[in-house]
């Protein structure tokens, strides 16, 4: 258990609270017996003060101090067995002794005038049962205080792994409480939440299927419209337009797949081969990519990172030339000729960017996926320019 868990500081003060209650309870007993036998030695002394002045033994005074008279066979007896320690008799000259024996204490005066021994009546546990109820009160109110706490948190696990789960996108069954503490309406306005958003997030993916839906039809009855055209110039023109369209809905369609909450990574060790043979097949190319990858392997999802390789090497032959892909340890870089990326490379990877060149294709969302599902692979992206040559690399450190 972590030393930073609230269970951990519970059980801590727990520990403590209990630790204390029985320090004062010894603290308490050690008290008591030293003034059961103040006081039996005080009682000794009226007794004494009694037989000097009537030269008798004052039955009803020993009867109501609760006192008896112990002589012949049990006095030896609880003499020989018992044990004592020797206390002073204030305002007598004599000695007076404490005995303990079978659960009672005994006062024992011997000298050459008396050879009394007195018993208290009262069992010695009487003299501490006010304090053991106490003592025991009190630690069954902190085991119930304790217990009942513990009770109260352990909901507090269950929330935490529920989160975890919502975070992994596998919250799919949960329960609200019916109590009214703070922890439960905690869980409940979590799960309150989990529940909009869920029905927001199913919204969301209705309206945008639909959506795709709508627009890609037009979009496909638009491109083969533009084959009937005869007018070049005008062919041309739609063709582009019509392209374009069709290239920002493939593109809405990755990042709202890459991008939503549902989407959960399927990872397996793959080829870094054959991800970047399925980039080419994406993208239709047949020329061969210079590279020294070999039998490389990636720990990844292989249809996401497929896109990710697909729009790195479109964007290096759409804005630059002489593609190579050079795999070192841990990262893997695709390095083509051309300009340098002015401003922040932050800003390239912000969907829609305002930094994407002109005079070429594209609505700037190609390095924003590559983030998206480097972020989800926990990996990164880098850039940097050096001697003319553009260098984009994916830093990974689950490569085996």
């Amino acid at each position: 258990m972590s030393r930073h868990s609230v269970f951990f500081k519970l059980n801590i003060l727990f520990m403590i609270a209990l630790v204390a209650t029985l320090l004062a309870g010894a603290s308490f007993m050690t008290h008591i017996a030293k003034k059961e036998r103040t006081d039996l030695l005080f009682k000794g002394r009226m007794i004494l003060h009694e037989y000097r002045v009537t030269r008798q033994y004052p039955l009803e005074l020993l009867e109501e101090l609760r006192l008896a008279h112990i002589d012949g066979a049990e006095k030896e007896k609880v003499l020989r067995e018992s044990s004592g320690e020797l206390n002073q008799m204030q305002g007598l000259s004599k000695r007076g002794k404490v005995l303990r024996y079978r659960g009672h204490l005994y006062l024992y005066i011997a000298n050459h005038r008396y050879n009394l021994l007195l018993k208290d009546t009262r069992t010695y546990r009487e003299h501490f049962f006010v304090l053991f109820l106490v003592m025991f009160g009190t630690i069954i109110l902190l085991v119930t205080m304790y217990m009942l706490l513990r009770k109260t948190l352990v909901p507090l696990k269950t929330l935490q792994k529920d989160i975890e789960r919502y975070g992994e996108g596998a919250l799919t069954q949960y329960a609200f409480s019916e109590k009214k503490d703070e922890i439960s309406q905690v869980s409940d306005a979590f799960y309150r939440s989990v529940s909009r958003i869920q029905r927001l997030s199913d919204s969301r993916t209705l309206f945008i299927r639909n959506l795709f839906h709508e627009l890609n039809t037009p979009v496909t009855k638009g491109k083969i419209l533009t084959e009937l055209v005869d007018e070049p110039k005008t062919k041309a023109m739609l063709d582009v337009i019509f392209s374009r369209l069709a290239s920002l809905l493939k593109e809405l369609a990755q990042v709202e797949q890459i991008t939503s909450e549902n989407y959960v990574l399927s990872k397996k060790e793959v080829r870094i081969m054959d991800l970047i043979d399925e980039a080419k097949d994406l993208l239709y190319l047949e020329e061969a990519i210079p590279t020294n990858v070999t039998d490389q392997t990636l720990l990844a999802d292989f249809a996401s990172m497929s896109m990710v390789f697909k729009n790195l090497i479109d964007n290096a032959l759409k804005y630059g030339k002489n593609l190579e892909i050079i795999y070192a340890h841990e990262s893997l870089s695709f390095v083509s000729e051309g300009e340098a990326l002015t401003g922040d490379f932050g800003a390239y990877l912000e969907p829609f960017s305002d930094k994407k060149r002109s005079g070429t294709s594209g609505f700037g969302l190609g390095l924003y996926i590559v983030r998206e599902v480097l972020n989800l692979h926990n990996m990164g992206i880098e850039y940097r320019y050096d001697q003319g040559k553009n260098r984009f690399t994916i830093n990974f450190k689950n490569i085996l």
